[in-house]
C-alpha cells in the first residue's frame, strides 16, 4: 500500500538506464517517490546541504568518486539520513564494512526487487534511531535536571543515626518515596516501600557501611526500586556516607534521586542495541546466503591473481568442486587469448584504478568454454570478482547479427528486383505505345508513299522532271518515317523476323568495308573476333542494321577520331539479371561494340534504352538506336549490356542466342525476279477500313491488271464471300476495328475452302500470326513492286491442303 507522504528519495546513480530500473521498482512496489537523481560528488554535496530528503540511494561506482567516499560526506553533512548501498559490486567484505561505516543496507542491482523493502527498513530505523535520539535527549534533560535539582536544594536529602534508630528525610526525599505528611519515617517504613527484591541488597549496604572499619569512611550506593501507593513502582538511586569518629560510625548521610526516566532509556537502549545485534546477524546470514545461493560467480582473489576462496556456483556453472580452486591462478581457467586481458585488469587494480567489464572464455571441467562476463574491485589486498554466465546471449547476439545481415541481403535484393520489374514495366508501356503509333504511322505513310507512285507515272509521261524530283525528296522523306517506324517496332518486339545460323565473325568481317566507310578515316576499325565462335540464331538481314547502328553511335561519341573495336565471344550466363535490358542465364554469343568516346553518365545509362531519348543535338538522332537494338535483342531471345565510364569509353554487348548448326541462307533470288502480268478475270478483294489506304491498294493491283472489289470491313467483305461473285485472292488489313483480318480469314475460308489470303499490315502480333507464313504477309507501307510481287505469288501457288490457324487474340 503507497504512502500518504511520497519518500523524499536522494538518488546517486550515473547510469540513467539503472535509474529509471530503481524507480521502476519503487513504483511497482507501491512505494510512492520523488526521486532526486545526481551524480557527481559537486551536486550530492549540493542536495545534502539543501537538507530535504529522507534517504539516500547510491550506487558504489561513481564518475569522480566512490559510494564510501559518499557515505563519509553524508554523515558529514547529514549524519541522521538513512543511507542505502543499491550497487552492482559485490562481496561479503566490501558489505560489512560499508555497514561498519554506518550504511543501513546494501542491495544489489541484480536483485532490485529488494530495494523497495530496503527503504522501508531504513526509513523505519531512522525513525527509531530518531526516537533514541529523543529518549537519550530527554535523559540528558533529567541528568541535567538533576544537576540544576541539586543546585537548587531538588535532591532528597537523608540521615540515620543507628544509635537512636532515627531516620531523617527532607521533603523531596519523603517526595521520592511517596511519603505523605502523616507518615512516621524508620527503617520499617523504608522496607516496606522497597521492592522484595532490593530491600535486603540496600540494608545489606547500610549494614556494610556501618560495620566498617574504625577511623575509614564508608560509602552506600545502590539503586533499588520502591513501590509507591497506588502501585507504581519507581527507581531509585541511593548515596550515602557513614560519618565515623575514630572510635565508631556515628551516623550515615546521603542523597536519594528518582532515577525511574533513567533506567526506561537504559533499557530502551540495551533493547535497541539487541535489536542492531539482531539486524547486523541477519545481514551477515544474508551476504552468506547470496555467496551460497547465487547463480552468479563470485571470489576473492589476490592481487597476483591467485583465488583464496570461490563460491559454489564455479561448480554449477563451471563444475569445479567447491574448495578445488583454492590457491589455483585465475588465469589457468581462462583461454590462451584472453589471458593478456587479464594480466591488464590486475594491473589497474594494483594501481587503484577501476577496470571495466569484459566478456572472456573460461574452461569447463568437462574441457569446453563459457562466455563469462566479469568485473572485479580491488579492497585492502584483495581483488573481489563478481561474473556471470553470457553465453548463450552472445550466441544469440551472433545468430541475431546473422539474421539481420540476411534480411539485409534479401532486402536489397527484393529492392534491385522490384527496380528491375518497374523498368521493364516502363519498357513494356513504351512498347505498347510506340507500337500502335507505328501502326497508325505507316497506314499514312502507305497513302504518303502509293500516291508518290502514281504522281511519278503520270509525271514521267509528261516529262515534267522538276516536279519528278521533287516526288523524289517527298518519297526520300516518307521512307526515312517507314525507317523510323521500323526502328519503333524493333523496341517494342513487333516486327516479324526469320531467324537463321548466322556466323557473327563472317557478317563483321563483311561489313567491315561497309564500316569504315561510314567511320571515317580519323576512327581507326579493330576486331577481336573468336575462332571456335558458335552461331547465331538471328534475322541476318536485322543483325547488319544492328552492327550499323551501334558503330554510328560509336562514332557520334568519338568527336575527335579513336578507335572502334568489334568483338565476338561465346559467354554462359549464370548470375540474376542486374539490369532488365540483360540477358537471363543461358548460353548466348557475345557481339560487342567498344569506343574510346565520352562515355555515358549515370543518368544517361539509366535512360539509355528509351525511346527517343537522345543527348544528340536537334536533327541529329532520332533517339532510336539503342531502343531498336534492346528490341531486336530481346526479341531473338538474348539482351543488351552496358558497360561505360566517363571520359574513356563505352562497351555495348548484344547477347544472341546459339545454335548447334550453321545454315547459309543464300540471297534470294526470286525476290528479283520479274513479276508476272494477272490472268484474265483474276479478283482480288481488297479489305481495309482506311479508305485512303484501300484506295492505294487498289490501283496498284487495278494497274497491275487484276479485277478488283472493296469492302470497308470484315462484316462487309464476309457479305461479298457468302454471294457467288468470283473472289481468288483476299487482301486484309490485319488490325481493322470489329473484326480483324485474322477472324475475316478464318470466316471466308470456311465459306470458300481453298481462299488464298495476303495479309497487309502496320504491325505485326507474333502471338496472332504464328501460323502464317512470310509469303502471306506485307508490311505497310509497301512498295508497289513488293505489293504486286506478293499477290502474283499467291496466286501461281497451288490451293492450300488447310485452312490458316490463328491464336486466339487473332
Amino acid at each position: 500500500m503507497a504512502s500518504e507522504t511520497p519518500v523524499r528519495v536522494l538518488l546517486l546513480e550515473d547510469s540513467a538506464v539503472d535509474a529509471e530500473l530503481v524507480a521502476a521498482h519503487l513504483r511497482k512496489a507501491e512505494l510512492e517517490a520523488e526521486i532526486t537523481c545526481v551524480a557527481t560528488q559537486a551536486d550530492f554535496r549540493a542536495a545534502l546541504k539543501r537538507d530535504t530528503h529522507d534517504v539516500v540511494l547510491a550506487d558504489y561506482s561513481l564518475p569522480d568518486f566512490d559510494g564510501l567516499s559518499a557515505l563519509a560526506i553524508a554523515q558529514e553533512l547529514r549524519p541522521h539520513l538513512p543511507f542505502v548501498f543499491v550497487s552492482g559490486v559485490v562481496g561479503e567484505e566490501f558489505a560489512t564494512n560499508a555497514l561498519k561505516l554506518g550504511a543501513l543496507d546494501y542491495v544489489l542491482k541484480r536483485n532490485l526487487s529488494r530495494v523497495a523493502p530496503a527503504v522501508r527498513r531504513a526509513l523505519d530505523q531512522a525513525r527509531e534511531r530518531g526516537e533514541r535520539r529523543d529518549a537519550l535527549a530527554a535523559l540528558e534533560r533529567s541528568e541535567m535536571n538533576a544537576r540544576l535539582a541539586a543546585e537548587a536544594a531538588k535532591l532528597g536529602l537523608w540521615e540515620y543515626a543507628p544509635e537512636s534508630e532515627t531516620l531523617r528525610w527532607d521533603d523531596t526525599a519523603r517526595w521520592i518515596f511517596g511519603a505523605g505528611p502523616q507518615d512516621e519515617l524508620s527503617l520499617e517504613f523504608l522496607r516496606a516501600r522497597c521492592h522484595e527484591e532490593d530491600g535486603a541488597a540496600l540494608f545489606a549496604a547500610l549494614r556494610a557501611a556501618l560495620e566498617g572499619q574504625s577511623g575509614k569512611t564508608a560509602r552506600v550506593q545502590q539503586d533499588i526500586r520502591i513501590t509507591l501507593p497506588g502501585g507504581a513502582l519507581r527507581w531509585v538511586a541511593v548515596h550515602g556516607q557513614a560519618l565515623a569518629d575514630t572510635t565508631r560510625s556515628l551516623r550515615l548521610v546521603g542523597v536519594v534521586r528518582d532515577i525511574t526516566e533513567e533506567r526506561h532509556a537504559q533499557e530502551i537502549m540495551r533493547a535497541e542495541a539487541q535489536e542492531l545485534e539482531r539486524q547486523v546477524a541477519i545481514r551477515t546470514a544474508e551476504r552468506d546466503r547470496i555467496w551460497r545461493l547465487s547463480d552468479e560467480l563470485f571470489a576473492v582473489v589476490d592481487l597476483g591473481g591467485r583465488i583464496r576462496r570461490a563460491n559454489p556456483a564455479w561448480e554449477s556453472l563451471l563444475g569445479y568442486q567447491e574448495g578445488r580452486l583454492d590457491g589455483c591462478l585465475l588465469s589457468l581457467l581462462l583461454h590462451p587469448e584472453d589471458r593478456d586481458g587479464l594480466a591488464e585488469v590486475l594491473q589497474e587494480l594494483r594501481d587503484g584504478r577501476k577496470p571495466p567489464r569484459r566478456e572472456d572464455r573460461f574452461s569447463h571441467q568437462n574441457g569446453g568454454w563459457r562466455w563469462i562476463s566479469w568485473g572485479a574491485v580491488a579492497e585492502e589486498g584483495a581483488v573481489y570478482l563478481a561474473g556471470r554466465d553470457v553465453t548463450a546471449e552472445r550466441e544469440a547476439r551472433i545468430a541475431l547479427a546473422e539474421r539481420n545481415a540476411e534480411l539485409a541481403a534479401q532486402i536489397e535484393e527484393r529492392q534491385r528486383v522490384e527496380e528491375t520489374l518497374r523498368q521493364m514495366q516502363r519498357l513494356e508501356a513504351v512498347g505498347q505505345l510506340t507500337s500502335g503509333v507505328a501502326h497508325d504511322f505507316n497506314n499514312l505513310l502507305t497513302v504518303i508513299l502509293g500516291n508518290i507512285g502514281f504522281a511519278e507515272r503520270r509525271l514521267k509521261t509528261a516529262g515534267d522532271d522538276k516536279f519528278l524530283q521533287r516526288l523524289q525528296t517527298m518519297r526520300s522523306a516518307a521512307e526515312r518515317g517507314a525507317s523510323l517506324t521500323a526502328q519503333l517496332l524493333a523496341f517494342s518486339r513487333r516486327q516479324r523476323l526469320e531467324p537463321k545460323a548466322v556466323d557473327l565473325n563472317e557478317t563483321v568481317q563483311g561489313m567491315r568495308e561497309l564500316l569504315q566507310s561510314t567511320m571515317g578515316g580519323s576512327i581507326r576499325i579493330e576486331t577481336n573476333l573468336r575462332a571456335d565462335l558458335w552461331s547465331a540464331l538471328v534475322d541476318p538481314t536485322q543483325i547488319e542494321l544492328i552492327i550499323l547502328n551501334l558503330a554510328i553511335n560509336a562514332r557520334d561519341a568519338m568527336e575527335v577520331g579513336g578507335t572502334l573495336t568489334l568483338e565476338t565471344a561465346n559467354v554462359s550466363r549464370t548470375g540474376p539479371r542486374q539490369r532488365p535490358e540483360e540477358p537471363p542465364p543461358g548460353d548466348y554469343v557475345m557481339l560487342s561494340v567498344r569506343d574510346t568516346g565520352t562515355g555515358m553518365s549515370p543518368e544517361v545509362l539509366a535512360k539509355a534504352f528509351e525511346p527517343f531519348f537522345t543527348t544528340k543535338e536537334v536533327g541529329k538522332g532520332s533517339g532510336l538506336g539503342l531502343a531498336q537494338v534492346y528490341g531486336f535483342a530481346a526479341q531473338s531471345g538474348g539482351g543488351v549490356n552496358i558497360e561505360t565510364r566517363i571520359g574513356v569509353g563505352t562497351t555495348i554487348s548484344v547477347f544472341l542466342p546459339r545454335t548447334q548448326t550453321a545454315q547459309d541462307a543464300g540471297p534470294d533470288a526470286a525476290a528479283h525476279a520479274p513479276v508476272p502480268a494477272a490472268q484474265a478475270g483474276q479478283t482480288v478483294l481488297v479489305v481495309d477500313d482506311d479508305p485512303q489506304v484501300r484506295e492505294v491498294t487498289s490501283t496498284v493491283l487495278g494497274e497491275a491488271g487484276y479485277r478488283l472489289t472493296e469492302a470497308a470491313s470484315g462484316a462487309e467483305a464476309l457479305a461479298i464471300l457468302r454471294t457467288k461473285q468470283r473472289v481468288d485472292l483476299l487482301v486484309a488489313d490485319f488490325a481493322m476495328p470489329g473484326m480483324s483480318g485474322g477472324e475475316l480469314a478464318r470466316e471466308g475460308q470456311a465459306l470458300r475452302p481453298g481462299l488464298k489470303v495476303l495479309f497487309v499490315t502496320g504491325y505485326v502480333d507474333l502471338t496472332s500470326l504464328d501460323g502464317v507464313g512470310e509469303a502471306q504477309i506485307i508490311r505497310k507501307p509497301f512498295q508497289e513492286e513488293e505489293l504486286r510481287a506478293k499477290v502474283s505469288e499467291l496466286l501461281r501457288a497451288s490451293p492450300p491442303g488447310n485452312v490458316l490457324r490463328f491464336t486466339r487474340s487473332g
